[in-house]
């Protein structure tokens, strides 16, 4: 049971550089809502074509009622990045307590 924690360890671990290959990075949410979508990550803007977004979070809201689900500017994401960094998929968003 360990061999597989250790596994999905190696595969999520960020790098000194803020990415593994096939890792996890930090992405942030430049404009979200009334359907769009851009996301910095690793230098690159990704528009909602170019990253992958969970169901539970939205940015097609038309009026921010404050919940949780909702991506707004500023937003920090832990996002999950492909190995050839083709594919950018949203985890969820990075809250800080």
């Amino acid at each position: 049971m360990s061999d597989l924690y250790a596994a999905l360890g190696a595969v999520l671990r960020p790098s000194g550089t803020g990415q593994a290959l096939g890792g996890w990075t930090f992405g942030t949410v430049e404009r979200a809502g009334r359907g769009e979508l851009l996301v910095t990550c690793l230098g690159l803007s990704l528009d909602r074509e170019g990253v992958h977004v969970p169901p539970e979070l939205s940015y097609t809201w038309t009026e921010d009622d404050g919940s949780d689900g909702l991506l707004r500017a500023g937003d920090t994401l832990l996002v999950l990045v492909s190995a050839d960094q083709q594919d950018y998929y949203i985890l969820r968003k990075a809250v800080w307590q």
